[in-house]
């Protein structure tokens, strides 16, 4: 499969946020919970639903921010070789309204 091609899925988006949420861990919350991702002198940023702020457990696993830092079009998280990107208020709508598109970019090694 070539870069960028679109591949189906049976994972449900709470198959997804387990993912998320083992893979690339928050100090508190889930991922299913955020409502907006933001860049704050490099580190990741996440606000959840409830108003609280948190950040990744393993502050390094934040690679990049495409776009504004204040409202990034995407994000590049990076555990062991495995890259998924996450690209904040688009496409897939969840439960609690908030919006986010999740791909798996890459498996290295």
């Amino acid at each position: 499969m070539g870069t960028n091609q679109r591949f189906r899925t049976s994972a449900s988006w709470e198959q997804s946020i387990q993912m998320l949420d083992t893979l690339f861990p928050l100090t508190e919350g889930s991922h299913g919970t955020a409502t907006a991702y933001l860049v704050h002198f490099d580190h990741l940023v996440i606000i959840q639903a409830d108003g609280a702020v948190t950040s990744l457990v393993h502050s390094k696993q934040f690679i990049e921010a495409g776009g504004n830092w204040e409202a990034p079009q995407s994000i590049l998280l990076e555990n062991n070789g495995l890259q998924v990107e996450i690209e904040p208020q688009r496409l897939a709508t969840r439960s609690n309204g908030s919006t986010h598109r999740m791909q798996l970019l890459t498996r290295i090694g």
